[in-house]
């Protein structure tokens, strides 16, 4: 049995192997990120944010964001939009143009039950259709 060096060549720095002995990162569990999904995973888990990098593609040319309005909705704030001049009434239908609100899209959920005339980038069928049986239409902006 061999004998061990530790009770003897405490204080020692090298135990006995020179100062180049045991340097090929042996003693400390690998070079670099060596182990880290072994005997070294506890720090994995306590560094994550500088481990492991990000992955999959970088849009350039991001979505558009899409903001969205309900026909429903659109009929019960149009008289308000009046009063704040972000709408024109002229006696029989509305005029709006929803782009002024940062809205860019139409959905058909609720009633319309007034004349509109809605500019508008995008519009789902439901709500093209209410909106022309009110007697208005809608206008690809």
């Amino acid at each position: 049995m061999a004998r061990k060096k530790s009770r003897k060549m405490r204080g020692s720095n090298t135990y006995g192997h020179g100062r180049k002995g045991r340097r090929g990162k042996g003693r400390k569990g690998g070079k670099g990120y060596a182990g880290l999904g072994k005997h070294h995973w506890s720090f994995a888990l306590k560094n994550p944010e500088f481990l492991w990098g990000r992955y999959g593609f970088t849009s350039h040319h991001p979505k558009e964001e899409i903001n969205t309005i309900n026909v429903g909705t659109l009929n019960e704030i149009i008289d308000d939009m009046v009063e704040q001049k972000l709408a024109l009434y002229d006696g029989d239908k509305y005029e709006v143009d929803l782009s002024i609100i940062g809205v860019n899209k139409l959905l058909g959920k609720g009633k319309a039950t007034k004349k509109m005339i809605v500019k508008v980038k995008y519009a789902s069928e439901m709500a093209v259709e209410k909106i022309q049986e009110a007697g208005g239409e809608v206008v690809n902006a």
